[in-house]
């Protein structure tokens, strides 16, 4: 670090630059070479994890792309000793390894990477990123010489429309349409917002007369997600054949959050809620956050189903009926959480199996209380001596068959706020 008396101008600062970036990289590449030895030990199996990305994901506190990143990094690098031993030097860069490790990444150009090793680790270390990415396209393009017909097959496979969840709750579209198809949606969602706007238009022209250019509801982007919403609805009332879909969205709400919304939406005031209470949630089913005052209105209009769950997170409690959990029984031990109960699994609870925490063999109840969503492979391996119930707040225990804690993420963190302070 510059002292206040050290002299610092241009030349020092592009020094201290080069320094710490060495540094970090020299980091990062002894992450990988962990999450290589974890691989390759099989150590991650005893906390019953998929595999070493994943137990690297929970306890590093990474996000699922980030762990698979380095995950793929790994990988390749095991076939390319020259570029990995420069990375553990300092060498050459993580943006630019993690640019190879995508190329390689490609299985119709992946042998020739190793071939090519020198040529990508020179240009790693003497191109700017920006000339070194330019360098990777045409690479590839150079090895990968499909026809436009092979190229047109691999678009069509990897046609995709997805939606995901920004950290204020909203939602991106995400999609990658064939040209085809792409114009034809295109085609549908202009005459529709075309005839949204023209009643907007009839519609204010009604009211205000001359003035009706200044009075129009909506902007043409919100006619445009107005529109894309009533394509949606109107393929949810007509199903591919012929027959309406059978949709329920399920929002799960606390109780005191529900009522609060409730009172505002009828005017009421309640007294406020208070920021740091854990136990107020208001999500879908597989936990995408939502507006607790849309909830509130949505369940008294819409298509959606109300849970509201209590404090430690049990929807309701329907006795020991049956050996296997079906219909509300089922629903209710889906809701209680929105991921596999097992330590670091992110299957969403929407994909996920219910089972039995306390065996029914050993006269556990098929209800709520007993039951949580846990993944095909969690369920299995549950039955060789794991055990998991829950704890205060809803929280998980899990036990290896020893006896041991599973540990979870908060074991290896200080905690600001003094909780967990016996396991750290």
């Amino acid at each position: 670090m510059f002292g206040s008396s050290v002299k610092f101008d241009a030349d020092a600062a592009a020094a201290e630059i080069a320094r710490l970036e060495r540094e970090a990289r020299r980091l990062d590449a002894q992450r990988i070479a962990l999450l290589d030895r974890i691989d390759r030990s099989g150590v991650y199996r005893t906390d019953g994890h998929f595999s070493a990305r994943v137990m690297m994901r929970l306890h590093a506190h990474l996000s699922g792309s980030e762990a698979s990143q380095r995950d793929r990094v790994m990988k390749c690098l095991r076939e390319l000793p020259a570029i990995a031993e420069c990375y553990a030097d300092g060498l050459v860069g993580t943006d630019q390894v993690r640019r190879i490790a995508a190329v390689w990444a490609n299985p119709r150009v992946r042998e020739f990477v190793a071939v090519c090793e020198e040529e990508f680790l020179l240009a790693a270390r003497e191109m700017e990123f920006l000339e070194f990415d330019r360098f990777c396209v045409e690479w590839t393009n150079r090895v990968d010489q499909d026809g436009a017909a092979d190229k047109a097959n691999r678009r069509w496979r990897r046609r995709n429309v997805e939606s995901v969840q920004d950290l204020n709750g909203f939602w991106d579209l995400r999609g990658r349409m064939m040209s085809v198809d792409g114009a034809q949606f295109s085609e549908v969602l202009s005459r529709l917002v075309d005839a949204l706007r023209l009643a907007d238009i009839e519609a204010a022209q009604a009211e205000f007369g001359e003035e009706w250019r200044a009075h129009l509801p909506r902007t043409s982007p919100q006619l445009r997600y107005d529109a894309f919403i009533e394509l949606v609805r109107r393929g949810a009332a007509v199903g591919p054949s012929g027959q309406p879909l059978d949709t329920c969205t399920d929002l799960v709400i606390d109780e005191k959050t529900y009522e609060h919304h409730a009172a505002r939406l009828v005017g009421a005031e309640p007294p406020p809620i208070e920021p740091t209470d854990r136990n107020r949630f208001s999500r879908t089913a597989d936990g995408h956050y939502i507006n607790p005052a849309e909830i509130v209105a949505r369940s008294l209009v819409d298509h959606v189903r109300r849970v509201v769950v209590n404090s430690a997170g049990v929807v309701i409690d329907l006795g020991r009926r049956s050996r296997l959990f079906t219909g509300s029984a089922r629903d209710a031990a889906l809701l209680s959480e929105v991921a596999c109960y097992w330590t670091g699994c992110w299957v969403p609870a929407s994909k996920c199996q219910i089972d039995h925490l306390m065996p029914w063999k050993r006269h556990g109840r098929t209800n709520p209380g007993n039951g949580a969503p846990g993944c095909g492979k969690h369920n299995r391996i549950k039955e060789q001596g794991f055990h998991a119930w829950r704890i205060d707040a809803g929280e998980w225990s899990l036990t290896r068959p020893d006896g041991t804690p599973v540990p979870d993420h908060l074991t290896h963190w200080p905690d600001p706020f003094g909780r967990h302070a016996d396991a750290a």
